[in-house]
């Protein structure tokens, strides 16, 4: 009775494998392949700043959030490097 069982499971996985299609390249034989386009010069300094590069003349500015405006204190020692 289990080899029953297991060979109607086989049976039954192998049917819908078929009826998947079996794997081949689908349709009508031709692939088109399509590669991103390649990355702006100003992308290597952020997305945001990216957008921003990209923004219209006229749109909007970007609202200020912490962390973009950096305080800068002029009579600070400087770091050694």
């Amino acid at each position: 009775m289990k080899k029953l069982i297991s060979y109607a499971g086989i049976a039954s996985l192998a049917a819908g494998l078929t009826a998947c299609g079996g794997g081949g390249a689908g349709g009508g034989g031709s692939t088109t392949i399509v590669t991103p386009p390649p990355p702006s010069a100003t992308a290597k300094y952020g997305a945001k700043f990216d957008a921003a590069f990209k923004a219209d003349a006229n749109s909007d500015p970007a609202e200020v959030v912490a962390g973009d405006v950096v305080a800068v204190d002029a009579t600070a020692e400087p770091t050694p490097l």
